[in-house]
Parts: C-alpha cells; structure tokens; sequence
C-alpha cells in the first residue's frame, strides 16, 4: 500500500443525448436549432450546455440524459446511456488566467483610472504569488500566466454623425496598445496585451506596462457601450460549432457594421489573437472580465435614438427627450443582457465556470463593503440572490431623472453615489449581468478613492477557479474501494502521437491500458485507440494494488491536495498515480453508472469529442 500525491484534472461536464439534438439559445427569445442567430443578436448560449433544471451551470452540475433528472434518457438517446455522469478530462490545473479590463475613457474617469491603475501592482502579485496577505504563505495555486488586455467603451455612433468624440465605430473592442498621455515610465507602444510568465518577467514589471496601456484617457465617446465593447474585444470572427469543431454558416453573434459592412465581426481571433488561451490540450485559461465605469451600460443593437435634434424630422418624439437621456427613455434598441451572459459563458463551451464577470461600477459603496457582505454567502443561490434583490431595490439604484437640472445643464439621471472625485449612475444592466454569473459575479463600487476593496474581491472569486476544478458530485465508494466508473484514454492515431504518448492498449511501459469491453468501440472518431485505464482501489487514505496493477486511476476524496485544490463546491476528482499521467494528445474520459452493454461513445455528444 502507498500514498499517491497527484494533482487535479479539469473537468468539462458534457450533456448525454445524441449528437444532433442540441439546441443553440436565441437570446431574443426563440429557439435557433442550427445555431444561427439573426443581424447583431447572438444564439451564444453554448449548445450543449446546462443543467437539469435548465439553468447553466455553475461549474459542475451533473446533468443527465434529455435534461431530465427523471431518469428517462429522452427522444433521441441511445439506449442503455443512463449515465450519471459524463465528462472529458484535460490533465491540467488552472493555472493561466486571461483578464480583460472594459475601462470607461469619457470625460468623467480620470480620477478612477489612476485609482485602478494603483491596483495593477497587487492584482499582479497576488494572482502570480498566491499569497493574498504578503506572509509569503500560498493561500491558493498561483497563476503561472497572464494576459492582461484593455479596451474602452467607445464603440463610437455607427451611423450617427454631429456627437463630438462618437464618429464611427470608435476603438471598436480593440485592445489598447499605445500609453495614455498622462502614463509615466512607459515604452512607446505595446503588444496588443501585457503578458506575464512566471520565471521569465516580474510582477512588477507587468503592472507597470499595464499602467501604461490601462491609462486610455478621457476623450471616449459619452455613450458609453461597456458590454458591447468587452463582447467584441473577445467574440471570434469565425466561430466554431463547440458540437462539429466545424465553423458555423454564419457567425452566431453580429456587431453593428458601418454601410460598407465593415465592424460587423468581433475581434477575438483577428487584432485580439491570442489573448485567449483556448487549447484544452494545453489548459484552458480562466477568462476574468472587469467592467469599470460610473455609467450604465448603453450597448444598442439600433443606433436611432441617438440622432441629434437638428438632424430628425419634424416632429419626431427623440426631439423631445434630451440627448443625454437616449439611452434611459429608449431601452427597446438596447441588447438584451442575455447577449453578453451567453455570449462570455460560450467563450468556454462546457467550462462556462471559467469566466468571471466583475464590476467597478455605481454602486452605493455601503452595500458592497466587507462588512456589508460578511453574511451574504455567494456560493449559495438563495443568498446570493437576497443580497441582489437588496441592492437593485436600493432607491439610489432607481433610475430616475434629476429634477434639479436646469435647461442650461441638459437632462440626467440622479446619481446613486457621489465622492470628491464625481458622481456615479445606476448601473443596473450591469449589476444584473453580475447576478447572472453566480459565484463567479463580482460587484464593487466605483464610488471610492481607495479600489483596494473592489481589487480584493475579485482576486478572491479569481483565486477560487485557479488549481483544480474538481466533480461536481460526491461517488458512491464499494466495499473493494472502487467507484463504479471507468475512465477511457482515447489516444492518438499514430501518424500524430507525440514521442512519448502510447498508441496502443497494453503497450510497453503502459500495461495499466487495457482494451475496452468486447462491446465497447476500440476506435475514437479521430482515429486512435480507445483504452481503459486499471482502476485502483482506496482504503484507509491511500491507494492499493488492484488485479496486479499499481498504476493507473483512483477516486480521490481523501488527500491533502484535494483538500485545498478543491476548495468551492466540491471535494472530489480523478486522480492518476505519477506514471499514468496521460500525456499531451491524448483525450481523457469519464463515465459512471454507463448501463450493461452500453458503448460510451453512442452516449457521447460530438461537442464532446478531441478536447
């Protein structure tokens, strides 16, 4: 008997139904079976993700057969695929993380980028360190890398002329490459993002080059479209059907274009490539995305209501409304908020607890102190939703016109908080799309000097996504400490196996793969062998030889790495002795509960397969 020390795989939960039956979300409201969503609205709802209930889920929920908790396996399933769990294993922590700052430029916000900016230096090291308190003591698994990416919230008036600073598409979700006037210490221009990786630059390096770039000034269009831009900064201009690795026939999300079309795709894999780190063979990067503004969100999917007075007919109601209140009285052309909540979860198709959704925004700072949220537990629905409820029923969170504006003044609403350095506006939409999030939601106040609070919360919902993602549910251990799953290695064909990756079962040096049962395939889709990994048995804390086999898999509910690794919802994960950790080509999977004579590859959607 000997104790294993392992670390954590990611898991990526795959709905159980035959390929072919996912539905794309048209987030206008409908059903978009192909996936294809109409001008400038998204289908983006990640097919083939959710849960029983039908919400999405929240890094783990095991979601069964036809989105039933029935255990009916729905139209459309092959028999004996009652599985209770199915998921495909990439063999690495979380340890990159991708962090895009959405930063309002307009007039307002030249006090609370420099106070942003003061943050870049803890952010940095304390994500890169691990060490939140600075005793030199790791209170999470650092990260080893980051992006860091800045764009603003001007995406200019497209087709709208006569607004000073609003002319065209704007910076268009394009991320920042040049240092604001007012940086000091900064090169002359920049790559597109500031990259840190461990060993080879500094902290502090990092944060000061971020500085330079985060520093955009204060000369951005006033209507401000905070979602829009962050959406653009990072939506692909060729999307891939997660289900067919294949391209869809037209992109599921759209931008406003100008009248020659152009601005009409997002940037994620043009001017952005490669911020995002998307390879699962490599590891999937934790997307983090920090909106920070004091004005509401005014994304709008039909530009109209900002047209200046001299430029509409005679007569026409917008006339009437002052052109700093468009947005307030004409929410119809806004986005609807479920265009950025599907279309960030579907940047991580099956992984949608990889993205984190932060704001520093208008919010009364007394609703969001630490003491405020000392009894607000966010890893629970229904305090979390309390805590929502409580602030968006705030009076200083209604929008309400200011009745002490002048003619002279022009229109506004009524601030919801206001410091030496400003007034801030209610930002509901954006509040609202925190909620959306779950745990992995951040709100803070931009209504304060020090950012050092708000710059805490978010490494602390960051820091809970870094290390292991872990099962979502607890497994039933046998008398003979096994579980009653198999875990199956789908290796490389041949002509594309690394050096050191087996291509056959049972080959030398890999006795612990065995073949698949007589009535499983032996054959992946991509043309490699299907193996079976020896299964070990636990007892009393550590693993044992099983069948004359000690290497190989074991459920790991017991060791110390779990213990901290899998610190949220859950403690449990597929662990591997040294010499069976799988290596880079080959796909790893997961199927507990798989009935009598089932193939696990009929039970298998195709946006499961080659991750």
């Amino acid at each position: 008997m000997r104790s294993i020390d392992v670390r954590c795989g990611l898991l990526m939960v795959a709905v159980l139904a035959a390929a072919g039956c996912f539905k794309t979300l048209d987030t206008d409201g409908g059903v978009a079976g192909d996936g294809v969503a109409g001008d400038g609205a998204t289908a983006a709802g990640a097919a083939g993700v959710g849960s029983s209930s039908g919400q999405a889920s929240e890094g783990g929920t095991v979601i069964r057969p036809g989105g039933s908790d029935t255990g009916d396996p729905g139209p459309g399933v092959s028999p004996g695929c009652e599985a209770e769990l199915a998921a495909t294993i990439a063999v690495s922590n979380v340890d990159t993380v991708d962090l895009l700052f959405v930063v309002d430029n307009s007039g307002s916000m030249r006090e609370e980028q420099v106070a942003l900016a003061r943050e870049f230096p803890k952010l940095i090291h304390v994500l890169a360190s691990g060490d939140r308190g600075g005793d030199g003591v790791n209170d999470f698994p650092p990260a080893k890398s980051l992006h860091l990416g800045v764009v603003s919230s001007d995406m200019g008036l497209v087709g709208i002329q006569g607004i000073p600073g609003c002319d065209g598409l704007g910076d268009d979700g394009i991320m920042n490459a040049i240092p604001g006037s007012n940086a000091s210490g900064c090169q002359a221009s920049y790559p597109p993002f500031i990259s840190y990786t461990a060993g080879v630059n500094t902290p502090e390096q990092t944060a000061t080059d971020f500085a330079c770039v985060a520093t955009l000034g204060t000369e951005g269009c006033g209507f401000e479209q905070q979602l829009e831009a962050g959406l653009k900064a990072l939506w692909p201009e060729t999307d891939i059907d997660p289900e067919t690795g294949l391209p869809f026939e037209q992109n599921r999300i759209l931008f406003l274009g100008d009248a020659n079309g152009f601005g009409r795709f997002g940037h994620g894999d043009r001017e952005n490539n490669g911020f995002l780190r998307n390879d699962p063979a490599q590891g999937l990067s934790l997307i983090g995305i920090v909106v920070v503004t004091d004005e509401e969100d005014c994304s709008s999917a039909d530009t109209r209501h900002f047209m200046p007075e001299q430029y509409l007919p005679p007569g026409d109601p917008l006339a009437q409304q002052d052109l700093n209140l468009r947005c307030f009285y004409n929410k119809q052309n806004l986005y609807n908020i479920d265009r950025y909540v599907n279309g960030f979860k579907a940047l991580r198709p099956g992984n949608e607890n990889l993205v984190v959704f932060a704001a520093i925004v208008g919010v009364p700072p007394d609703l969001v102190t630490p003491e405020a949220l000392t009894n607000v537990d966010f890893s629970d629905p229904a305090s979390r939703d309390n805590h929502y409820a409580t602030l968006l029923a705030d009076p200083r969170m209604q929008e309400v016109e200011d009745p002490t504006r002048t003619p002279e003044q022009g229109g506004n609403l009524t601030p919801s908080c206001i410091t030496e350095n400003g007034k801030a506006y209610p930002p509901r939409r954006i509040v609202e799309i925190a909620q959306r999030f779950g745990p992995n939601g951040v709100v803070q106040s931009i209504c304060q000097d020090d950012f050092g609070p708000a710059t805490d919360a978010i490494i602390n919902t960051l820091s809970r996504r870094l290390g292991a993602v872990c099962l979502p549910q607890p497994l039933s251990r046998g008398g003979d400490g096994l579980v009653g799953c198999e875990v199956l290695w789908e290796l490389p064909p041949p002509n594309l196996a690394p050096a050191n990756a087996p291509t056959s079962c049972g080959q030398n040096g890999w006795q612990f793969l065995l073949a698949p049962p007589g009535d499983w395939s032996t054959v992946s889709d991509k043309g490699g062998a299907v193996c079976r990994v020896a299964q070990l048995a636990v007892e009393g804390g550590a693993t044992s030889s099983t069948d004359g086999f000690t290497d190989g898999w074991y459920y790991d509910d017991f060791s110390e790495d779990t213990a901290i690794e899998c610190r949220t919802e859950s403690k449990q994960r597929v662990a591997f002795t040294p010499a069976a950790k799988p290596p880079s080509g080959v796909t790893v999977k997961l199927v507990c509960g798989l009935s009598s004579g089932a193939d696990p590859n009929d039970c298998w959607p195709s946006s499961a397969q080659g991750r």
